[in-house]
């Protein structure tokens, strides 16, 4: 079981110390010190929550044209691409772990 431990905090350290992660870090720090920026982005899951519940058309419009319009800000579009990236390392981990579990427990 040490080494199971041993080998997750090495993956874990390999995600954490990638190009990708260091950047969304990074971007994030930089996002956050942009009043407007987070202001827009708390709107947008405020939208999105009240889509959610009611399903109105004229919400998702609205949520559709904000989302638009942050998509075009170069630091909010660079840091859901590094986001992305570092998503797909977990995603790919966890198929991983799931598989080798699911072989060793059947």
């Amino acid at each position: 079981m040490e080494r199971v431990h041993k080998e997750l905090d090495a993956i874990i350290s390999y995600i954490k110390e990638s190009k990708d992660y260091q950047n969304c870090l990074f971007l994030r720090e930089k996002m956050n010190a942009n009043t407007e920026l987070m202001n827009k982005i708390k709107l947008v899951k405020e939208l999105q929550k009240k889509y959610i519940r009611t399903e109105k058309e004229v919400i998702k419009e609205e949520l559709n044209a904000l989302q638009r319009e942050l998509d075009e800000i170069p630091i909010y579009h660079l840091y859901n691409e590094s986001l992305m990236r570092v998503n797909q390392m977990i995603d790919m981990v966890k198929e991983e772990l799931n598989d080798y579990f699911e072989h060793v427990l059947n």
